[in-house]
């Protein structure tokens, strides 16, 4: 709750009326507090609703930090490269925000952070500001890693612009997409592994073996489908090596990594179809992408291989998904 009081004294008004109002119950300073989504939505509108002068999701993002988490700052300072560091939004959705899931989608010289929230019951309309809360959060992590760098290329939002779009702009300083397929923060791929710090493999290992111990006591043991999809999506080479390599991307011995798979019920080439069917669609939204490019990069031998297992995924061809799409894309 820090974070959020932050926020409203810089808009100008106290937090615990809204919080009651929002049914929040009593908070405790010392303690993370979990609310509903329900209640998050209605703190997040009374707070827009008292911010007359400020868009509050962009300063409770700008001001966010993880006060009752500290093994997050030790991660975080443990990171060489953002790549490393973008682990640990995967995290912090694990013991913070279990609705929210961040892909990282690598589409030519681009690399897209585009985040997906899981509310079945609310249209997806009604939680723009909570969105534009976590990427303001997500921006302001990476600026701080960065040494306060620009990086951003340009924002991707799926909502429709609002009245507030200015503010955009002057927010992110950068480009703004609105009525995008999905809410994104677009960055120069080769950002993602130029060196920020001095890499200390010991100090990088029992951070997040500490992170691992306190996702342990707090939600339980981390499911290990989730590490493979983002150890993936992190890294794209994964997707054209086996089980071996993504076990050592895990610091897990192969028959562990195996094991815990199987006892999720799944297999590893599944989870690797999965990603690599996720991968295609981003890449075939990109014309200016060759077939042959995408074969390659995803893993396959030619160009044919890739067209069977796309239509074995889809039910159609991959240039048939383009025709659909009807587009160049940005």
């Amino acid at each position: 709750m820090g974070s959020w009081r932050h926020a409203a004294h810089m808009c100008g008004f106290p937090i615990e009326p809204v919080l009651s109002e929002s049914g929040v119950g009593v908070v405790d300073p010392h303690r993370p507090l979990r609310v509903t989504p329900l209640c998050l939505l209605q703190a997040f509108s009374a707070c827009v609703a008292q911010s007359r002068e400020q868009h509050f999701p962009f300063v409770l993002g700008d001001v966010f930090n993880f006060e009752h988490f500290p093994e997050f700052d030790k991660f975080l300072s443990s990171c060489s490269t953002l790549r490393e560091m973008l682990e640990m939004v995967s995290w912090a959705r694990d013991l913070l925000v279990p609705w929210l899931t961040l892909h990282l989608d690598e589409v030519g010289a681009e690399a897209h952070l585009r985040i997906d929230m899981t509310f079945q019951e609310f249209d997806p309309q009604a939680m723009r500001h909570v969105r534009e809360a976590a990427m303001s959060a997500i921006n302001q992590l990476v600026r701080r890693s960065l040494n306060g760098s620009n990086w951003l290329l340009s924002v991707r939002v799926a909502s429709q612009a609002p009245e507030y779009q200015k503010q955009f702009a002057d927010h992110f300083g950068a480009s703004v997409y609105f009525g995008e397929g999905a809410d994104a923060l677009v960055m120069d791929r080769r950002l993602l592994d130029i060196p920020f710090n001095t890499f200390v493999p010991e100090a990088y290992s029992q951070a997040r073996q500490l992170l691992a111990r306190r996702m342990t006591r707090e939600v339980g043991e981390r499911p290990i489908i989730d590490d493979v999809r983002w150890a993936m999506e992190r890294r794209p080479d994964l997707l054209r090596q086996g089980l071996d390599a993504t076990a050592q991307a895990l610091n897990l011995h192969p028959r562990t990594l195996q094991r815990r798979l199987q006892s999720e019920g799944v297999k590893y080439v599944d989870v690797q179809s999965l990603v690599k069917c996720h991968r295609a669609h981003m890449m075939l939204r990109r014309r200016a992408i060759s077939m042959e490019v995408i074969s390659a990069e995803l893993g396959f031998s030619d160009r044919r291989a890739f067209t069977f297992a796309f239509k074995r995924w889809t039910g159609q061809s991959p240039s048939g998904y383009r025709d659909q799409l009807g587009m160049s894309g940005r």
